[in-house]
């Protein structure tokens, strides 16, 4: 077995997060633009974006010497999790409960109702080799549910941003850079 290094990943580079409301048409390739509808939340906090598995396995034992006979995940899912930094309509909107804004002369006015809510959105994610920006790996997610994650803290030790936890709803697709087959064939 050999090892390749170019096949090892660091991200970070131009990194993104686009949002649009449900139903708008995805992208159905690496490279294509997304849609004028989508908008980026911008500037994502260094801690970058988590993938996490939320499934939870059990395991089904038999009477003899309680051996494992099979195993299953129970309950499996898929979250999404990004510190977004710009403080915009956007992101103000997902993180809370804003029943109406308007902005005059430079001057937002948001009501908020007192909890939280789930934001369902299209979602698209786009991921680039720090050190290769032509190495990318796409995510379409045509059902992403936002909720907001975490405190926004207001100090001046860090950005003030904007926690999201996003759960993937149905099936999604990935495109990424396939380093392993050469292009064409």
């Amino acid at each position: 077995m050999t090892v390749n290094a170019d096949l090892a990943r660091i991200f970070g580079g131009a990194d993104a997060v686009y949002l649009a409301p449900i139903g708008t048409t995805v992208p159905t390739t690496i490279s294509a633009p997304v849609g004028a509808v989508f908008e980026d939340v911008g500037w994502l906090h260094s801690d970058g974006i988590t993938e996490t598995l939320t499934g939870s396995k059990s395991e089904i034992r038999g009477h003899q010497k309680n051996g494992v006979v099979r195993s299953r995940i129970e309950s499996p899912g898929t979250q999404v999790k990004f510190v977004a930094l710009e403080d915009k309509a956007q992101t103000r909107e997902l993180r809370y409960d804003v029943v109406s804004a308007a902005s005059t002369s430079g001057v937002r006015k948001e009501v908020r109702g007192p909890g939280q809510k789930v934001s369902p959105r299209v979602c698209v994610i786009d991921k680039f080799d720090t050190d290769d920006e032509t190495v990318k790996e796409r995510t379409i997610i045509p059902r992403l549910e936002i909720v907001p994650d975490g405190d926004r803290v207001y100090s001046n030790a860090d950005i003030s941003g904007f926690g999201m936890l996003g759960e993937i709803i149905g099936e999604y697709t990935v495109f990424s850079t396939d380093l392993e087959t050469p292009a064409g064939s």
